[in-house]
C-alpha cells in the first residue's frame, strides 16, 4: 500500500477510536451523576469550554500517539515479519531489519538466526548438488560444447518444430538484425530456444522433408536422411541434411538439420567448370589441325618438301598453342584451388615456437628465437608454412654445416620480419631461388607443390645476404611476411553518476487488456510461459510531450530459464535533441546515436524478436505507452500479454515502503550490471521475475490470468495520470 495513504488510513482510524473512547467514557459517567452534579458539570464546561477542548485535544494526541505506537510496536510487526520471512526463502542472505517491542526484536533474531543456519545449509546443499550435478552432465556438456563448436550449423526441433538446441554457426548463417547488410527491415528472423523453425525456414519445405523422411523410414530405405538446398542471410547458398530423431518404440520425436555454406564450393565449382570447357575448346581446335597435318604427312610420305615443311610448321605452332593453353589454365586452376586454401590470424612468435620444437627433435637443429616487445601477428596456414621452414632449414643446415641458428622477429608495419642469422658459411641466392622451385619435402613428410607456390599463397617472400663483423661472417636469411593489424577492444569507459528512481512509476497505459491475452494462454502456469523481458532508454520522461525511445535492450526467458546468449540491444537515432540531465543518467551521449538505424527499422525487429511470448518490463506501463505512441508511425503492434515486476512485488510484499528496481534488486539478491542501459536493466528485470515467480505461487497465483487479474488489483495500478 501506498505509504502517504496508508498513514491517513491509520490517523483517521485513531481518531475514530480516540472520538469513540471520549464520548463513551463521557456518556458513562452523565448517567452515574445526580441531576445537580450534572447541572453543575455542563455549566463549568460551558463557561470553560477552551480548556476543556484543550484537554480534550491533548488526550487525544496521547491517544494517538499511544495507539500508533501499540500497533507499530505489537501488530504491524507481525505481517511484516510474517512476509519479510518469505523472502529469506527466496534470497538466504536476507535479513530482517524491524523496528518494534523487544519480543518482536528478539523474534526478528531468531529468523535471522534461522536464516543464516538456512543459508549455510544451503551453500553445503547447493555445492554437493552443483558436484553431483557437473558429474552426471558432465558429457551431456562436452556433447553440447562440441555440437555448439562445429564448423556446421546445427538445430534440433521437436515434432512440431519448436527449436530445442542450436549452435553459432546456424546463427550466423540464418539470423538477421538490423545490423546486417541487406536484413529485411520488416521481417526480422531470430534463432532462439522455444522459437518456430518455421519462421527462418519455409513450413511447407520441412513438412515435405519430414514426409520424405518417413517414407523412407517405412520403406526400410537404408539412408533415411534427406538433403536440400536453402538461401540463407545475405543470398548465402546453404545445403541441409535432414535426419530424424526416434523414440525407443521407433515413433518420430524430432528432427536435426545440419547446414554447410555451399555458396564458395559452388562458384569454385562453376569456375572450373568454365576453365574445363574453356580447355577443351581451345585444344580440340589445334588438336584436329595437328592430327589433320600428321595424317596428310603419313598418307603423302613422297609430297614436296615445301609442303611437307608447311604441314611441320602446322604442327610447330599448334604445340606451341596447346603448350600456352595448358600453361594458362594450369595458372587459372592453381589460382582457383588457392582461394580455397584457408589462412588464419595467429602470433609469429607462436609459429615459430612451434617451429623450434621439430627442428630440434627431427634434424637436430638448435634455434633461438628473440621476439620484439610487441606480438607480430600474421595471417598463415600454418601446417604448409611450418612444413615450408622445416624443408628451408633442413636443406639450409645441409648447405652451410650450421645446426645452430638465431631467430628475430620484428615489424616494419607492413611487414613482419623474421631474421634467421648463423655463424659459417653464406648463401647463395640463386640457390635460393631453386629451393623455390623443388617440392615441399621435409624428411619423410612433405607437400605436394612447390616452395614458392607456398610462399605466394602466403604472400611471402625470402632472401638471403651476408656481412663481416669482427672478421666474423654473420650470414642471413630474411623472410618477409604481410603483417595482420589486430584492433584491441576498446575499454568501456565508467558510467555517469545515476539519479536513482528518476522514471515516473505509473503511466497511463491499459496494460490488462491487451488484444493478444486469449484463453488458453491465460491458462498457462508461469513457469511455463516464454517471457521476452524489455526495457527502454528514452531522451526524457514525457512521451507525449515528444520524448523518443534511443535504446531498446530485452532479453528471453524459456521454461524458467533467462537466455543471455539470446539478447535484443540496440541504439536507436531518435532524430532530436538529447537533454544533457538525460544523458546524466542513461549515459548515451549524442554522438553514440550517429549512423544508428531510427525507429521505424528497429522496432519491426524487436516485433519479430518479441512475437509470442509475454511481454515483462518493470513500471511496464511507460515502456508500453512508449511502444503505443509509435503505432501509427511504424505500423507496428504489440499485442502481447504484459506483466509488470513492479506490480508483481506490490503482490507479494505489501507491506514494502518501495518497489522501485534498486530496492527490488537488494530484497530478493539480484545484482544490476549496468544500471540505466535497456540490456542491463532487463536482465535485472529478468531475474527479479524469476524470484517473484515461486513467491507469487505459495501465494496461489499460478497462471497468466492470476497474475494479470491480482496485478489489477494493487494500489500502483488503480493510479492513472
Amino acid at each position: 500500500m501506498n505509504p502517504q495513504k496508508k498513514f491517513w488510513i491509520s490517523a483517521g482510524m485513531y481518531a475514530g477510536l480516540a472520538i469513540a473512547f471520549v464520548a463513551g467514557f463521557s456518556i458513562y459517567y452523565w448517567n452515574i451523576l445526580e441531576f445537580e452534579e450534572n447541572r453543575l458539570l455542563f455549566d463549568m464546561v460551558s463557561r470553560h469550554s477552551e480548556f476543556f477542548l484543550g484537554v480534550f485535544m491533548i488526550l487525544a494526541v496521547v491517544f494517538f500517539l499511544a495507539m500508533n505506537a501499540f500497533v507499530n510496536n505489537h501488530i504491524a510487526p507481525i505481517s511484516r515479519l510474517a512476509e519479510e520471512s518469505t523472502i529469506t526463502f527466496i534470497n538466504p542472505a536476507h535479513r530482517i531489519q524491524i523496528e518494534a517491542s523487544s519480543d518482536f526484536s528478539k523474534l526478528a533474531d531468531i529468523i535471522n538466526e534461522g536464516a543464516q543456519r538456512f543459508q549455510s545449509l544451503k551453500d553445503k546443499t547447493d555445492q554437493k548438488i552443483e558436484q553431483a550435478k557437473f558429474r552426471a552432465e558432465e558429457d551431456k556438456t562436452m556433447l553440447a560444447m562440441f555440437l555448439s563448436d562445429l564448423p556446421e550449423g546445427i538445430l534440433i526441433c521437436n515434432t512440431e518444430g519448436q527449436i530445442l538446441f542450436y549452435n553459432k554457426k546456424v546463427k550466423a548463417y540464418l539470423e538477421t538484425d538490423s545490423s546486417e547488410n541487406g536484413a529485411d527491415p520488416v521481417s526480422g528472423r531470430f534463432i532462439g530456444l522455444g522459437r518456430s523453425v518455421f519462421s527462418v525456414l519455409d513450413k511447407n519445405l520441412i513438412v515435405h522433408v519430414l514426409d520424405e523422411i518417413g517414407e523412407n523410414v517405412k520403406n526400410r530405405r537404408s539412408n533415411e536422411t534427406v538433403s536440400f538446398i536453402v538461401v540463407g542471410k545475405v543470398g548465402r547458398l546453404l545445403r541441409v541434411e535432414a535426419a530424424p530423431v526416434f523414440h525407443a518404440e521407433n515413433q518420430l520425436n524430432g528432427f536435426i538439420l545440419i547446414f554447410k555454406d555451399i555458396t564458395d564450393e559452388m562458384e569454385s565449382e562453376s569456375h572450373l567448370d568454365d576453365l574445363l570447357q574453356s580447355l577443351m575448346i581451345s585444344i580440340r581446335t589445334a588438336v584436329a589441325s595437328t592430327r589433320a597435318a600428321i595424317e596428310a604427312i603419313i598418307e603423302y610420305p613422297d609430297m614436296k618438301p615445301d609442303q611437307r615443311g608447311t604441314f611441320e610448321k602446322i604442327i610447330h605452332e599448334n604445340s606451341l598453342t596447346i603448350s600456352s593453353v595448358l600453361d594458362g589454365t594450369s595458372a587459372r586452376y592453381y589460382a582457383r584451388i588457392k582461394s580455397r586454401w584457408p589462412l588464419v590470424q595467429m602470433p609469429a612468435e607462436n609459429l615459430f615456437d612451434a617451429l623450434k620444437s621439430r627442428l630440434l627433435e627431427r634434424f637436430g637443429i638448435c634455434i633461438q628465437i628473440t621476439a620484439s616487445e610487441h606480438q607480430n601477428w600474421v595471417r598463415v596456414d600454418s601446417f604448409s608454412f611450418l612444413q615450408s621452414m622445416l624443408f628451408v632449414m633442413n636443406r639450409l643446415k645441409e648447405e652451410t654445416d650450421a645446426t645452430h641458428f638465431t631467430c628475430k622477429i620484428g615489424n616494419d608495419d607492413k611487414f613482419v620480419v623474421i631474421d634467421i642469422s648463423w655463424i659459417g658459411k653464406s648463401m647463395k641466392i640463386d640457390i635460393l631461388r631453386k629451393w623455390e622451385e623443388q617440392q615441399v619435402k621435409a624428411g619423410n613428410t612433405g607437400l605436394p607443390m612447390k616452395l614458392g607456390e607456398v610462399l605466394g599463397h602466403h604472400g611471402a617472400q625470402i632472401w638471403c645476404y651476408s656481412c663481416q663483423e669482427d672478421a666474423v661472417c654473420q650470414s642471413y636469411l630474411r623472410l618477409f611476411l604481410p603483417a595482420v593489424n589486430i584492433q584491441q577492444p576498446e575499454e568501456v569507459g565508467a558510467m555517469s553518476a545515476i539519479r536513482l528512481g528518476s522514471r515516473p512509476e505509473f503511466y497511463d497505459f491499459d496494460m490488462f487488456n491487451q488484444p493478444g491475452q486469449i484463453r488458453d494462454l491465460d491458462e498457462i502456469q508461469l513457469a511455463d510461459l516464454t517471457f521476452t523481458v524489455f526495457d527502454t532508454e528514452t531522451t526524457g520522461l514525457d512521451p507525449t510531450g515528444g520524448d523518443e525511445i534511443i535504446s531498446i535492450g530485452a532479453v528471453r526467458i524459456v521454461n524458467s530459464r533467462l537466455l543471455k546468449s539470446e539478447v535484443f540491444d540496440q541504439l536507436i537515432d531518435p532524430r532530436r535533441f538529447v537533454p544533457e540531465e538525460s544523458v546524466r543518467i542513461h549515459g548515451i551521449r549524442p554522438e553514440m546515436l550517429d549512423g544508428q538505424p531510427a525507429i521505424d527499422k528497429v522496432l519491426p525487429l524487436f516485433h519479430a524478436f518479441a512475437e509470442g511470448t509475454i511481454l515483462v518490463a518493470h513500471n511496464a506501463a511507460f515502456d508500453m505507452k512508449l511502444l503505443q505512441l509509435k503505432e501509427k508511425t511504424t505500423g507496428i503492434r504489440f499485442i502481447n500479454p504484459v506483466l509488470d515486476t513492479l506490480l508483481l512485488s506490490a503482490i507479494v510484499h505489501p507491506g514494502q515502503e518501495s518497489h522501485n528496481l534498486e530496492a527490488l534488486s537488494k530484497r530478493l539478491g539480484v545484482n544490476i550490471m549496468g544500471r540505466h542501459t535497456a540490456l542491463g536493466d532487463a536482465i535485472a528485470t529478468g531475474e527479479i521475475l524469476l524470484k517473484l515467480i515461486p513467491l507469487l505461487i505459495n501465494s496461489g497465483i499460478t497462471t497468466l490470468r492470476d497474475a494479470r487479474l491480482a496485478s489489477q488489483k494493487t494500489y500502483y495500478a488503480r493510479i492513472k495520470y
